[in-house]
C-alpha cells in the first residue's frame, strides 16, 4: 500500500523588545551570554570570561568579540557561580553567587576599570533581569531547588510545583490531572533530563506512566515551565512543555534520609463523611552524592519506596457480619463452588478472605555520573527505574462477590537511560549532543490462565441478579502494553557577530506493543450453582486467534519522526532583539497493517498491496 509522506512546516517568526536574548536549545542545561564592558560602556574586544561552577570546580572559559560579547553554554542548572573576566590593561572583574536557570541564557555584563593591577581588587558586574528578565524569549516559569524545597507538597509529585505558573490548573486532584491554558493533560510534554516521561499509550490520566512521576522530587534540580515558547528545537505539545532537571554531584559529600507519614484522620470531611481514599501513606528515601575525582567525576543517587494503603471492599456474604452484607450470597455458596471448581473441574478457584487493607507500592531507583572531561568538555549518563505493583479485588460490590483466582496485581515499570555531552569546539561554536532510551510497560499478573465465570443466583437470565465470579476477569486474559522510545538529538549554536545562529536535528523512534486479548480462554455465565457443577452453561464466548497464536490480536507499530530546526537570534540593536526560524517536521509510519484476505474478499476488495481505499463496494451480508 503506497501511503504519502506529508512534512509538517512550522515557521516561527517573532520580534523581542526591551534586552539582550538567546533563546536556549537545550531543555538540560543552562547559558549565560552578556558583554564586558570599560567604564565608558564601551565593549572590550579580546576579553576571557571564566565562569565558575563553585559546587563542583566545572570552569568554562570563552573570549569576547570586537564588541565585547560573550556567550556560553551548556553549563550546570544552578549555583552558585563565580564570574571572573580579564582583559590586560584593566583590573580583574568579578561577580559572585549568579545562578543559572533551567534552560534560559542568563543575561550577566561585567565592567572593567582601567588599571595597571593585574591582582582582583574590584568587584564589578551587572546581572539583567531576574524575574522580568528581559532576555527570555515567550512565557515561563521557573521552579528551581530552593523553591522545590520551600514549596509544601502533599502528594509530592511534579504537578504540585508545576501548579505555580498561574496558567496551569489541576482539572482532577484526585487522579492529579493538570490542565495549561484549559488544554487536556495528554495535551503537555513532560520531559526529565531531556526524556520524554509522559504516558506513552495515552491510557493514564494524569498523563504519566505511573501514578507519580518517575524520578522523586528529592532527586530534581528546576523545573522550566513554558506555555508559548518558541524555540523551534522544541515540539511534541500543544499545552505545556515541562522540562526538569536532575541533580549532580560536587565537591562534597552530601545525602539526605527522610520518611514522610499521612493519614487519612488528618483529612477533612465531606458532608460529614469520613475520607476513604486511602488509610495511610508512606514514604521513605534516601539521597546521596559527592565526588568521584575531584574536580573532575563526581556520582548522584536516589531511592524512594512510597506505599499507599487503601481500605479493602467492605462487602461480604450474607450473616457474616461484614460492613456491607450481599443479602443473596451465603459463606456456605461461596464454599460450594469453590469445591465444584476444584473437586469437579479440577482447579483451585481461590476463597473469599480480603486482606485488610490494599497497598500500592511505588519504588523509584535512580543513579547519575558526571564528567568534566576538561574546560571545554562535558558529560553525564544518567539511568531511572520506576515500579509500581497496584492490586485490584475485582468482582466485588453489593450485588456480587469474587473469589481470589478473580483478582489480579497491576504491574507498571519505567525505565529510561540517557546519556549527553557539552562541548565548546571554538570560542564562536559550541554543540550538544543526547542519546536516551525509555522503555514503558505495562501488564497484570494473574494466578492462572482460567476462563472468567459468571454464577448467577437468583435470575432466570442473569439480569438483576446477585452474581459469584471466579476465574480470571474477561478484560484481563491476555493484557499487556509495551513501548520503547529511542530519541537522539544533535545541536549546534554558532555566534557571529550580531547573530547567534542554531540548527540541529532531532529524532523519535517509538515502537508501541499493545495486546489486548479479551475472552482469551472464554467467558461462561452459569444460572445456579447447579448448572455449574453439571456444565451447562447459559452462554460461552471466547475470541481466539484463527492461527492460534494470541500475538496475532496484538496492536504492534513503530513511528518514527525526523525533525530539523534553525533558528538566528539578531540583536539589532541595545533594546530590540529579532527571533526567526524555521522547523520541519517529517512522521513516518514504518507498519502497514496485516493484510486479511478473509477480510477483504467479504467487502469485496482486491487482494492487492496498492489498494484504493475508495474502491470500497457495499458489503455482501443480510440482515
Amino acid at each position: 500500500m503506497n501511503r504519502p509522506i506529508i512534512p509538517t512546516l512550522l515557521i516561527l517568526f517573532t520580534l523581542a523588545l526591551l534586552g539582550v536574548a538567546e533563546v536556549q536549545a537545550q531543555v538540560t542545561s543552562a547559558a549565560a551570554a552578556g558583554r564586558v564592558l570599560d567604564a565608558s560602556g564601551v565593549g572590550i574586544e579580546g576579553a576571557s570570561v571564566e565562569l565558575i561552577h563553585e559546587p563542583s570546580g566545572t570552569r568554562r572559559s570563552t573570549t569576547t568579540d570586537s564588541e565585547g560579547r560573550y556567550s556560553v553554554r551548556g553549563l550546570r542548572v544552578g549555583g552558585p557561580y563565580r564570574v571572573v573576566a580579564r582583559r590586560e590593561g584593566y583590573r580583574p572583574g568579578v561577580l559572585s553567587e549568579q545562578y543559572l536557570q533551567l534552560s534560559e541564557a542568563a543575561a550577566i555584563d561585567v565592567t572593567l576599570e582601567s588599571s595597571r593591577v593585574t591582582e582582583e581588587l574590584v568587584v564589578l558586574g551587572t546581572r539583567v533581569g531576574g524575574v522580568f528578565d528581559p532576555s527570555r524569549m515567550g512565557t515561563g516559569t521557573i521552579v528551581d531547588r530552593d523553591r522545590i524545597e520551600g514549596l509544601p507538597s502533599i502528594q509530592r509529585n511534579i504537578q504540585d510545583y508545576v501548579r505555580t505558573d498561574p496558567r496551569i490548573s489541576q482539572v482532577d486532584k484526585q487522579r492529579g490531572e493538570i490542565s495549561a491554558g484549559g488544554q487536556n493533560t495528554r495535551f503537555n510534554n513532560i520531559r526529565i533530563d531531556g526524556v520524554s516521561t509522559n504516558d506513552a499509550f495515552g491510557l493514564e490520566s494524569n498523563n504519566l506512566p505511573t501514578d507519580r512521576q518517575p524520578i522523586t522530587m528529592d532527586s530534581i534540580e528546576s523545573i522550566n515551565i513554558s506555555l508559548v515558547n518558541f524555540d523551534t528545537a522544541l515540539a511534541g505539545y500543544t499545552g505545556a512543555s515541562i522540562d526538569a532537571v536532575t541533580r549532580s554531584g560536587t565537591n562534597d559529600f552530601e545525602g539526605s534520609l527522610y520518611y514522610i507519614y499521612r493519614d487519612n484522620d488528618w483529612t477533612g470531611k465531606r458532608d460529614g463523611s469520613r475520607f476513604t481514599g486511602f488509610e495511610d501513606e508512606k514514604t521513605i528515601g534516601l539521597t546521596f552524592g559527592g565526588p568521584i575525582i575531584q574536580d573532575t567525576l563526581f556520582f548522584f543517587g536516589s531511592y524512594e519506596k512510597f506505599t499507599r494503603s487503601s481500605a479493602a471492599p467492605v462487602f461480604g456474604p450474607a450473616g457474616s457480619g461484614a460492613g456491607q452484607e450481599v443479602s443473596g450470597i451465603s459463606q456456605a455458596d461461596l464454599d460450594e463452588v469453590r469445591s465444584i471448581a476444584q473437586n469437579v473441574w479440577g482447579f483451585d478457584a481461590g476463597d473469599f478472605a480480603p486482606p485488610g487493607s490494599l497497598d500500592t507500592d511505588i519504588e523509584d531507583l535512580l543513579i547519575k555520573i558526571d564528567w568534566n572531561i576538561n574546560d571545554y568538555h562535558r558529560a553525564n549518563i544518567r539511568y531511572n527505574r520506576t515500579k509500581q505493583d497496584d492490586p485490584n479485588l475485582r468482582g466485588i460490590g453489593a450485588r456480587s462477590l469474587s473469589l481470589s483466582s478473580y483478582w489480579d496485581v497491576s504491574n507498571k515499570e519505567f525505565e529510561s537511560f540517557v546519556a549527553q555531552a557539552y562541548s565548546d569546539w571554538t570560542e564562536n561554536f559550541s554543540t550538544e549532543v543526547k542519546i536516551s532510551y525509555a522503555e514503558q510497560s505495562a501488564l497484570f499478573s494473574l494466578g492462572s490462565e482460567l476462563p472468567q465465570i459468571q454464577i448467577c443466583l437468583n435470575s432466570s437470565n442473569c439480569s438483576g441478579s446477585d452474581n459469584i465470579f471466579l476465574g480470571t476477569e474477561r478484560f484481563r486474559h491476555v493484557n499487556q502494553l509495551e513501548t520503547e522510545t529511542w530519541n537522539v538529538l544533535a545541536a549546534a549554536n554558532y555566534t557571529t557577530g550580531d547573530h547567534q545562529i542554531k540548527f540541529g536535528v532531532d529524532y523519535q523512534s517509538q515502537k508501541v506493543f499493545n495486546l489486548f486479548g479479551r475472552d482469551q480462554f472464554g467467558t461462561y455465565q452459569f444460572v445456579g450453582i447447579d448448572a455449574f457443577r453439571e456444565g451447562t452453561p447459559l452462554s460461552y464466548t471466547l475470541f481466539y486467534p484463527t492461527q492460534g497464536d494470541v500475538n496475532t490480536r496484538a496492536a504492534s507499530w513503530t513511528l518514527d519522526n525526523v525533525g530539523l530546526f534553525l533558528q538566528d537570534t539578531w540583536e539589532a540593536s541595545s533594546n530590540l532583539t529579532v527571533t526567526y526560524g524555521v522547523r520541519i517536521d517529517v512522521p513516518v509510519a514504518r507498519d502497514d497493517p496485516a493484510f486479511n484476505p478473509a477480510a477483504s474478499e467479504f467487502f469485496g476488495l482486491r487482494n492487492d498491496s496498492t489498494i484504493n481505499r475508495n474502491e470500497l463496494v457495499q458489503p455482501r451480508f443480510a440482515v
